[in-house]
């Protein structure tokens, strides 16, 4: 069965993008796989001074539980099937190693809006993923 990875940072665009994943899943019968990404722990400076690996691991683990429950409890009344993951790393970056590692066919993600001077742009994170991953990106605005 086809595996579809969803970024997911708690963004309305990220939420839009979830929605049309769903509806590729349900006409396609494929599965999702919802992902979160979070920063490593930085190797010095205030962060790295007031708080232990462990205690680092938990807030991030809080942050990422934060982001991806709209989505779950959008999934669970939808009978697609779905899995969360957490990862660790730079967002673009670690989402073609998440799509590689999870063996995912494709990638929905949202979009970045309008930069200062009025351009319409795509986000950083989503230029580094099409321009790295090997599998299909539907970018959704």
């Amino acid at each position: 069965m086809a595996r579809i990875l969803v970024p997911l940072d708690g963004s309305k665009a990220a939420q839009r993008a979830l929605r049309h994943a769903l509806q590729l899943a349900r006409d396609s019968g494929a599965e999702l796989r919802l992902l979160n990404v979070q920063p490593p722990m930085p190797m010095y400076g205030p962060v790295r001074a007031t708080m232990n690996a462990s205690q680092y691991h938990a807030a991030c683990e809080a942050l990422a539980k934060k982001a991806l429950q709209p989505a779950q409890r959008l999934l669970a009344r939808s009978r697609v099937k779905y899995l969360a993951h957490v990862f660790y790393g730079k967002p673009g970056e670690t989402i073609v190693e998440a799509a590689r590692r999870l063996k995912c066919a494709a990638i929905v993600m949202g979009t970045r809006g309008l930069d200062a001077t009025g351009n319409l742009l795509l986000g950083s994170v989503a230029t580094r993923v099409i321009h790295r991953v090997g599998v299909p990106v539907t970018l959704v605005k």
